[in-house]
């Protein structure tokens, strides 16, 4: 539980995140799914404090790997970039003047491509550090502890993310620690992992489709404009190059450590409207305006609530008959995707409007930077207050409400509505099963709930250590 003994570090941690959020002007925390981590704005004015009376019991988190690398499409489009600019005759001043000496900041492509950055390992070391101090009673030293990662057929950076968490949460002795890697490609693996859309052939992420090419369509070409009037000689950028600009900055950034050059070409009207474009591509791609898309981590959305549900300290019997505690924290890493396909099934977007591709809107509540970041996190609270127990929902350390349930302490939600609403959303959606037409009928294709929370003793999953 968090204890009294922890207020003087609590409250230093709220002043640090606090005055992290204040920093609006910082542009790496308008770039959407290409920020790297930052503490989410307090939009909702509910402060991140445990609320009085309460204490965290139990805790669960779904977060997306750490900062890392360009993948190898990326990296192709930065290398063109470099090439073209470099073919160029052209002279360049002031916030420019880097241009006629730019090429990609990747020192060793073959191996960094896709993997962890520098800017990754310090988070992901941070963040473990950040669990151990918000949760101390949740560990004893010395002994087992779990993550469990998605094994992302591409590229082993989810894993080396619930790696490098857990040596920050454990530190010298990490040994105790065990990451449960699940094969989402697997075929017994349907709705029994962290990727649950892998195994779903009707499957398919637009990148925010017609919305999103609407929408930079109608804001890209001014940009591209006012860039190339700094720009003289015969360097003409298209709005397909200045759209990789905000990438670049946000990447380059947390590569090596020092803010990109990239980050002062777009203003900041310009920079918001680039966020916003990375909105419609998270909410028509996989989130709220994707059709079935979002349920698709329905399972995984099941099996958390059953956790909170049977307590902290509840004993399961694996499949193969043997004994398993698994623990207060749940940690868990995926990709980008499934973080948006969760956040948009957990309650807490149900009253956003449908995003408009011609105008940013006033009331909008999904902002892919707060919550798809690099690192980006979606926790689940679990208060016990006067022996009654509530569910708060936290996007990058800022506490979100489920609107049609807000009346618990801080605007949480108990915990046995919370499990009804989240029931009665999975009936009314269908499950995966249906959704993607498959014909698996049995384990947690037929009940719709992964158990790999309770069972760690599946096929297709094999343990790592950190």
């Amino acid at each position: 539980m968090v204890g009294v003994a922890t207020t003087i570090l609590a409250n230093w941690l709220l002043f640090s995140a606090t005055f992290a959020q204040a920093a609006t002007s910082d542009p790496t925390q308008q770039l959407g799914g290409n920020s790297p981590w930052f503490p989410g704005p307090d939009v909702n004015d509910i402060t991140y404090e445990v609320p009085d009376g309460c204490s965290v019991d139990m805790a669960a988190f779904v977060s997306r790997h750490g900062s890392r690398y360009p993948d190898t499409g990326a990296y192709n489009q930065w290398v063109a970039l470099a090439a073209k600019i470099q073919a160029a005759q052209f002279t360049a001043t002031g916030d420019y003047s880097f241009l006629q000496t730019w090429k990609p900041v990747l020192s060793n492509p073959a191996v960094q491509i896709a993997d962890i950055s520098i800017g990754g390992y310090k988070e992901l070391y941070d963040m473990g550090v950040s669990y151990r101090w918000r949760y101390p009673d949740f560990y004893t030293e010395n002994t087992a502890f779990s993550v469990f990662a998605n094994q992302y057929p591409n590229a082993p950076r989810v894993v080396n993310s619930a790696r490098l968490f857990a040596r920050g949460y454990l530190g010298p002795n990490s040994t105790y620690g065990d990451v449960y890697v699940i094969k989402s490609t697997d075929p017994k693996s349907i709705a029994n992992s962290l990727a649950p859309s892998d195994s779903c052939p009707t499957y398919s992420d637009n990148g925010g489709g017609a919305n999103l090419t609407a929408w930079n369509n109608l804001y890209l070409p001014a940009v591209t404009k006012r860039v190339n009037s700094h720009i003289h000689g015969n360097l003409n950028f298209t709005d397909s190059d200045v759209s990789i600009f905000p990438y670049l900055c946000g990447f380059e950034t947390q590569i090596t450590g020092r803010e990109s050059p990239w980050c002062n070409i777009f203003n900041e009207d310009e920079l918001r409207k680039y966020e916003y474009a990375q909105d419609l591509r998270y909410y028509y791609g996989s989130g709220p305006g994707s059709g079935k898309n979002y349920t698709l981590m329905q399972p995984v959305l099941n099996a958390i609530v059953q956790r909170l549900v049977d307590g902290p300290n509840k004993t399961y019997v694996n499949s193969n008959g043997q004994s398993w505690t698994p623990g207060p924290l749940i940690p868990m890493f995926t990709n980008d995707g499934q973080i948006n396909q969760l956040a948009a099934e957990i309650g807490v977007f149900d009253q956003q409007k449908p995003l408009p591709n011609n105008k940013i809107p006033n009331d909008q509540i999904f902002v892919a930077s707060n919550y798809v970041t690099m690192r980006g996190t979606i926790g689940f609270e679990r208060l016990s207050c006067s022996n009654k127990k509530y569910v708060r929902i936290v996007l990058n350390d800022a506490v979100y409400p489920v609107p049609s349930c807000q009346n618990g302490p801080g605007k949480s939600c108990p915990l046995e509505s919370y499990a009804a609403l989240i029931a009665q959303k999975s009936k009314s959606q269908g499950s995966l099963v249906q959704t993607c037409g498959l014909t698996n009928s049995t384990g947690a294709a037929s009940t719709n709930t992964a158990t790999f929370l309770v069972d760690n003793a599946l096929s297709w999953e094999y343990v790592v250590k950190p």
